[in-house]
């Protein structure tokens, strides 16, 4: 197969970040740039030498098109994966994947139905500190894992609110800081830590009370299957954005991921054994380093799949636990108590 035609469906801020991560690839290649504020799509096909549409419709009526890049804002995901999907279009779906569970389920039956491809961006997966670490843990080397503790204080403002309508708004975002930043963090902490039974949580709004109607700071304590406890604290409300700090207390050592790197630490003996910093001669950076930079591997991977067959992605199923954990730590803070985490 020739490279593949991707269309950005959502030229905000992120679809300028998978529109480069696309161009990296050798597999695929920027077919389009849509979005119904025209200007916008214009912008982007503009910089990238691409048609232009504003009807999504439109895209999913091309045979040109191989696949969508869903980059739009959080209640939309479902409605438009599904919509690619009886297209039969491929689809990069951006996180959420969906606004909850029952949502998402919907999503997968559509993307089972079809036969489609559809990866979701967990980039933070890709970022080399955390492929070593999930090495390490699966070799058994260090034994068995005690606990595990996750920490994100990142900064989001008043401005980046206000910079788009749908953002803050419960019915249009689905929630704040969880849904759209912490769902990384909760990602890798199931992906690394294993399955998690249940939660016990609470959301607050603690500095952008007067521009939010959803939280700002979140913590929550995992109730592993096999019988650990995760530790998790994220907030947008901190005066910088701040690498993931993650810890791993296993038998014979702690595993910490921080500053983009990750450390064993045993008898009082430091070990570094991974980075993240990109070397000079590497393709320059697709997003900002607090994120990780796995955006163009992951996407790479996924069109090296359906081109040659020799990639790996992440497949929709995958976010079924960060789904049911957003689910969970939502329902728990209500109710104040602990709270099974559904999956699809």
């Amino acid at each position: 197969m020739n490279q593949l035609n991707a269309v950005i469906v959502g030229c905000g801020a992120i679809g300028p970040v998978h529109a480069a991560a696309i161009r990296q690839s050798e597999a695929s290649e920027i077919f389009g740039a849509c979005d119904i504020v025209k200007e916008r799509a214009e912008t982007l096909a503009g910089k990238e030498d691409c048609r232009v549409y504003t009807d999504f419709k439109q895209v999913l009526s091309d045979p040109a098109v191989h696949s969508l890049h869903i980059c739009t804002p959080h209640h939309l995901h479902a409605e438009m994966a599904i919509q690619a999907a009886e297209a039969g279009k491929h689809i990069v779906l951006e996180k959420p994947v969906a606004m909850n569970v029952a949502e998402a389920r919907k999503v997968a039956d559509a993307v089972k139905a079809s036969g489609v491809a559809c990866c979701a961006i967990l980039q933070n997966r890709l970022n080399p500190s955390i492929e070593k670490a999930k090495q390490l843990i699966a070799e058994g080397t260090l034994g068995r894992m005690l606990g595990i503790k996750g920490f994100m204080t990142w900064r989001r403002t008043a401005d980046y609110y206000r910079s788009d309508s749908w953002r803050g708004k419960w019915a249009t975002e689905g929630g704040g800081l969880l849904i759209n930043q912490a769902v990384h963090m909760l990602d890798l902490l199931y992906y690394l830590g294993g399955e998690i039974e249940a939660v016990q949580g609470n959301i607050d709004t603690r500095v952008l009370q007067d521009i939010i109607e959803v939280e700002d700071t979140a913590e929550a304590t995992l109730y592993y299957k096999d019988g650990k406890a995760g530790m998790f604290y994220a907030t947008n409300g901190h005066s910088e954005n701040s690498p993931f700090f993650i810890e791993m207390h296993m038998e014979k050592g702690l595993l910490r991921y921080m500053d983009n790197q990750l450390m064993l630490v045993s008898g009082g003996d430091v070990q570094w054994l991974e980075s993240d910093v990109f070397s000079a001669n590497q393709q320059p950076a697709v997003g900002k380093s607090y994120w990780g930079q796995g955006h163009a591997r992951l996407i790479d991977q996924f069109y090296r799949k359906l081109a040659y067959g020799d990639g790996s992605y992440v497949p929709l199923q995958e976010t079924a636990y960060s789904m049911g954990l957003l689910d969970a730590i939502y329902a728990s803070s209500r109710r104040r108590c602990r709270q099974t985490v559904e999956l699809f």
